[in-house]
């Protein structure tokens, strides 16, 4: 029975991404609990989306952990149940290490569909194009162990850089009225499977 509990609870696991991202409204409602803490009722509002429709994607998003109920409150004879986003700390290589398969493909899939919400809802509200020095890229590229290191340390320092920016930035903040401004940083790097017609370095099919 209880083999048989996990094995479900793996399968779960293994669709969280599709099931954030599989609806237009599910992923609004998951880049909104992103940010704050909110009811489905108060979502619907927002959305102006029937609380039925919302609650329905939440209890969804709930189901596949990616969002987890922080609190309730009588509302109109009747429980409103509120929410937000589950926030899964950045870990370390040694720490990732340590976990098992399952556990870190659980990690990834909350961090690229929490992602994908949050670019989702920048697009749609225009916020994404406020900026012409916002960066987006993609790249695909062949490299050796030693480029893989490089680039994964790389990326690490980019990490820390972005960290000691935050601080500083929320420090002058604190002494000014200036208005923050919101932003999203991802990172990404991931080996990916071999194609099937190898791609050159000068974008040509190798034959």
């Amino acid at each position: 029975m209880e083999a048989a509990k996990t094995s479900k609870r793996t399968r779960r696991l293994k669709t969280a991404l599709a099931a954030a991202v599989c609806h237009p409204t599910r992923i609004k409602c998951l880049a909104i609990l992103g940010e704050r803490v909110a009811s489905p009722a108060e979502i619907g509002r927002e959305l102006l989306i029937d609380v039925g429709t919302i609650d329905y994607h939440v209890s969804e998003l709930l189901d596949v952990n990616l969002v987890e109920e922080v609190g309730s409150r009588p509302a109109r004879g009747a429980t409103e149940h509120f929410y937000k986003a589950i926030e899964l700390p950045s870990v370390t290589e040694d720490e990732e290490a340590e976990m098992d398969e399952c556990a870190r493909r659980t990690l990834a899939e909350t961090v690229v569909a929490l992602f994908a919400a949050d670019a989702t809802r920048a697009l749609d509200t225009g916020t994404f194009l406020a900026r012409t020095d916002n960066h987006l890229t993609r790249v695909a590229r062949n490299v050796d162990r030693r480029g893989w290191r490089e680039m994964a340390e790389a990326y690490a320092w980019l990490f820390e850089t972005v960290e000691t920016i935050h601080t500083q930035s929320a420090e002058r903040l604190g002494k000014s009225e200036e208005k923050p401004l919101r932003v999203i940083s991802f990172q990404g790097l991931f080996e990916a499977p071999r194609a099937e017609n190898p791609v050159d370095q000068s974008g040509g099919t190798k034959t």
